[in-house]
């Protein structure tokens, strides 16, 4: 197999004397999705937080495409990798035009992965549907070919048919630029349509790693991971 485009290894991160995340090792490939699965409070959240460099006393070894990945937010943002966290991050206040200008982007270009924003250009982000918020949080990401993008819940909150649209965006143009893509999911069915793979994560750590086609096989030793039960794995 080749070098991934993300590797993690021996990752530990927690707030303040509450340790979170234990000894998370995971490998994300360019132009696939690894779904991050757990139940609340897993350390999924965590884990990207700490690859983007919000925590920053998190010990362990991460790597983008071979090199170390260090610094700031800002830095590993310039470094190639984007972040969208659960809440979108969008400027209320400002139109949908104004959210991208202000990202360095422009407005047009959003078009090019959600068409059906065109009439939305000149909204403001707070009038906007939750749905056509994630769109608009999401291109932002994609936009930038980053080599990796870290997703926090992509689908919470969306319809059924909008959560469709932002997922097929989504591998589309995973696949397309080569983008690698780590997707925290709680359900196994959204995580089953979206991911090449995934990793189960239990008590700090990750017990599990599966293809897709082996998801719904293994379902009931996701839910004892879920459910903090010991797994044979």
């Amino acid at each position: 197999m080749s070098r991934a485009a993300l590797s993690v290894r021996g990752l530990r991160a927690g707030y303040g004397r509450r340790q979170v995340l234990h000894d998370v090792n995971l490998d994300v490939q360019a132009g696939e999705v690894l779904a991050l699965l757990g139940r609340n409070g897993a350390g999924k959240s965590t884990t990207l937080l700490s690859i983007a460099g919000f925590i920053p006393d998190a010990t362990g070894t991460i790597l983008l495409h071979g090199k170390p990945l260090r610094g700031t937010p800002h830095q590993r943002a310039r470094a190639g990798t984007g972040l969208v966290i659960k809440g979108r991050s969008l400027f209320a206040s400002l139109t949908v035009a104004e959210n991208m200008t202000l990202a360095g982007l422009k407005p047009e270009a959003l078009l090019e992965i959600f068409p059906e924003l065109q009439r939305r250009l000149s909204v403001k982000a707070g009038q906007l549907s939750g749905g056509e918020q994630q769109m608009v949080a999401v291109a932002r990401a994609l936009i930038r070919r980053p080599r990796i993008v870290l997703l926090d819940e992509l689908t919470f909150g969306l319809s059924p048919a909008m959560s469709r649209r932002v997922v097929d965006a989504v591998t589309t143009q995973a696949k397309a630029d080569g983008i690698a893509v780590l997707a925290v999911e709680q359900h196994i069915h959204i995580a089953e349509r979206i991911a090449t793979h995934a990793a189960i994560i239990g008590e700090g750590t990750v017990r599990l790693h599966l293809r897709r086609d082996e998801m719904l096989k293994r379902s009931d030793e996701i839910e004892a991971i879920y459910l903090g039960r010991p797994v044979d794995v």
